[in-house]
């Protein structure tokens, strides 16, 4: 590793002739003590060192060299930070500035990236194999990009950013671990249900992609399961209901790690301005066009300040933002928080056709925090209970897969699976045909985490005396349930299971129209 780089420090007026000699000696100085200090013993020659300088009217032009240790762009703060000192006694001015000319990083990394790779604050990345040349572009390394130490984050983002491109999602990561008896000679429906839905009247597409209206029959359906839930999994294992926002802003989002997915989110943009006067031509051209003129509209709508929730548990390790929490306490009381708040929103693009991927859809979510050990007896108590419901209530064809832990995917972030324990199963109902959004005889209906120490760590709350906190969640989809049970079981409510069918009693029927639904 070695970094090169070229910076002008200016100064508040110009420097007296006499100081050129005490500046040589001060970088003498510099190149045997703060530069050096932190790199271990016998690699002191890694950290920076003034290869060269030139005092200028203005300020003084330096050229560092750097290995691992005490790199370059620490090198230029540590100077910042001493020169400032030495000039402020000695001369009575200081540096106005900090301007990078130049910085050029070469990095051997541990992979060889499969395809070209762009990341922000460069104006160039060049690979020859695992060996990686870096020009950065000087106008975006300011003082604010040294002091937060972007450069050391643009590396890892490199790392992060080249493992990641071996991963093709998921299924290269899964491992089945458990599966089912054979059961589709059992089911009842042998292709798509969406179509046979609609024509019952028991959902209508709405406008848009990917958003449906449910109607009282599913809804019905879709409720029950969600009593299931509650009775066979939450009430046993104590959790607590909370109600958890819906509308994300960027700041939690970032420290989720959310906005590595910024393609799959739904933004939400408030008005520039609350006065109807603003908008009043606006809404003159809708009320004589009869057309929504999107274009126009997203003139008068501010940046971005919020994402619709994409995973329900954002809120949840907020709860915790910079707190203490008293880890004994949880190992006997976990913290143990469930959310049905409505739906959660993701966007899975304009080509979804049937009802098994949504761009809005219902989730029970399931939040817990405690030790190591119990988070992952909780996790896994959820997922034998989730288990027993499908098995032996839904009667269905499953598999439990062990796979790449989703939170770390949406974080941009990729690991080896190196741990006792498993990070991410996936509970995943087998079907008897593809369905007509995706060419899957499958479909994910379930996904249970532990999560470690990460949102410990990037919302920063800890135990009171520094042992280990660690947070899970589980996300169950009574929409994606539904979707299987009809499926499995038909239209017809007399052939449904009796434990379904008395937590519905009577099932509701659709309103009749005239023309809807078509007979």
């Amino acid at each position: 590793m070695r970094f090169e780089a070229e910076v002008f420090f200016e100064l508040s007026k110009k420097l007296p002739p006499e100081a050129e000699e005490s500046l040589k000696e001060f970088f003498d100085i510099a190149n045997n003590s703060f530069l050096k200090k932190g790199a271990p013993e016998e690699k002191e020659h890694e950290g920076t060192t003034i290869d060269s300088y030139q005092i200028t009217p203005e300020g003084i032009l330096l050229s560092l060299l750097s290995g691992r240790y005490v790199r370059a762009h620490t090198g230029i703060m540590r100077l910042n930070n001493e020169l400032t000192t030495f000039l402020g006694k000695q001369y009575h001015l200081g540096i106005r500035a900090i301007q990078i000319r130049r910085f050029e990083i070469d990095i051997e990394m541990e992979q060889t990236p499969i395809e070209p790779i762009t990341l922000p604050f460069t104006k160039k990345i060049d690979f020859n194999g695992n060996k990686v040349h870096i020009v950065l572009n000087p106008m975006d390394i300011d003082e604010t990009a040294l002091k937060k130490n972007y450069i050391d984050k643009l590396l890892n983002r490199l790392d992060e950013k080249i493992r990641a491109q071996g991963m093709t999602g998921k299924a290269a990561f899964s491992e089945t671990v458990r599966r089912s008896e054979k059961r589709l000679d059992r089911y009842a429906i042998r292709i798509d249900p969406t179509e046979e839905a609609m024509q019952r009247g028991w959902v209508k597409e709405f406008p848009g992609a990917g958003v449906w209206i449910i109607m009282p029959p599913f809804t019905a359906l879709i409720r029950a399961i969600e009593q299931i839930v509650i009775d066979k999994v939450i009430k046993p294992m104590g959790f607590k209901e909370a109600i958890f926002p819906r509308l994300i802003p960027l700041e939690v989002e970032r420290k989720k790690g959310q906005l590595a997915i910024p393609n799959e989110l739904f933004w939400v943009c408030p008005p520039t301005s609350r006065n109807p006067k603003d908008f009043e031509e606006y809404v003159d051209y809708v009320e004589i066009t009869g057309t929504p003129n999107a274009e126009m509209l997203q003139k008068m709508l501010r940046p971005p300040m919020f994402g619709l929730s994409y995973a329900q548990c954002e809120p949840f390790y907020e709860i915790f933002n910079k707190e203490l929490v008293d880890i004994e306490e949880l190992e006997q009381n976990p913290i143990k928080l469930f959310d049905r708040n409505g739906p959660t929103w993701r966007w899975e693009g304009g080509g979804l056709k049937g009802l098994e991927r949504l761009n809005e859809f219902h989730r029970i979510e399931f939040t817990y925090m405690s030790t190591p050990k119990k988070v992952i007896e909780i996790r896994n108590e959820i997922l034998a209970r989730s288990e027993e419901i499908i098995n032996d209530i839904f009667d269905l064809e499953y598999r439990i897969d062990k796979t790449t832990a989703v939170y770390l995917e949406h974080a941009g972030i990729s690991e080896e699976e190196t741990e006792q324990f498993v990070k991410t199963y996936d509970l995943t109902t087998i079907l008897p045909f593809e369905t007509i959004s995706r060419p899957e005889a499958e479909l994910e209906i379930s996904s249970y985490h532990v999560h470690t120490d990460f949102y410990a760590k990037r919302f920063l709350f800890k135990d009171k005396a520094g042992k280990d906190v660690w947070t899970g969640c589980v996300g169950i989809g009574p929409s994606r349930w539904a979707y299987v049970f009809v499926i499995r079981h038909g239209f017809d409510f007399e052939n449904w299971p009796e434990e379904i069918k008395k937590y519905i009693g009577e099932l509701p029927k659709t309103p009749q129209l005239v023309t809807w639904p078509k007979k």
